[in-house]
Order: C-alpha cells, then structure tokens, then sequence
C-alpha cells in the first residue's frame, strides 16, 4: 500500500465517522413483502450518510395490537412516536421525513 492510498482510507473513514448518536428506527414488515425489502434498501442507502440504527420487526411474529396495526400499512418506519407509512417512497421522500423529525 502506497502513502497516498493509505491517506485517501483515513480520509475516507473520518467521512463516515459520525459524531452524533444514530437514530432509531424501527422497519415494520412481513416477510417476501418487495416493498419492505425496498424501503429496508432505501434505508442502508440512507445510513451511508446519516447515522441509523435500524430494526426490523416482524409484524406476522407480534401477537394482537402490533400485528392489527400494521397489517395493510406496511412497510412503516416508526422513530420515537412518528410513524410514516413508506410504501413506494423513494430515498429523497424518506430521508427528508427523517430530516424534518424533531433532534433528540
């Protein structure tokens, strides 16, 4: 390895070192559902520059209220008590909702 490639690598991961706690977001989803697998998609692309942690739950796993909830919702992410229903929303579409979310 050169200098300059091991400088360029040090640049590269002080980029993506983040100084705030990341956000917790809950995934609401089925299994074989596309549109969760999407969203869950849309969320990495996300996370390379803002930083999230995120949950997948498994709405057929959950007994009664949570499964009764979501079941014609899904894919929904919840942060805090926020929820948005992300059915065929793009990158841009959730990472502004996530952007308008009050800090803390």
């Amino acid at each position: 390895m050169r200098r300059g490639d091991l400088r360029w690598a040090l640049a590269l991961v002080r980029r993506r070192t983040y100084r705030v706690p990341p956000l917790a977001v809950r995934l609401m989803e089925k299994p074989d559902c596309e549109l969760c697998a999407e969203t869950h998609r849309a969320l990495r692309r996300i996370a390379l520059d803002r930083p999230l942690e995120i949950e997948r739950v498994d709405i057929t796993a959950e007994p009664g209220e949570v499964h009764d909830r979501y079941a014609l919702r899904i894919p929904v992410l919840v942060v805090g008590d926020d929820e948005l229903d992300a059915a065929g929303l793009d990158d841009d579409a959730i990472g502004g909702w996530l952007r308008s979310l009050p800090a803390g």
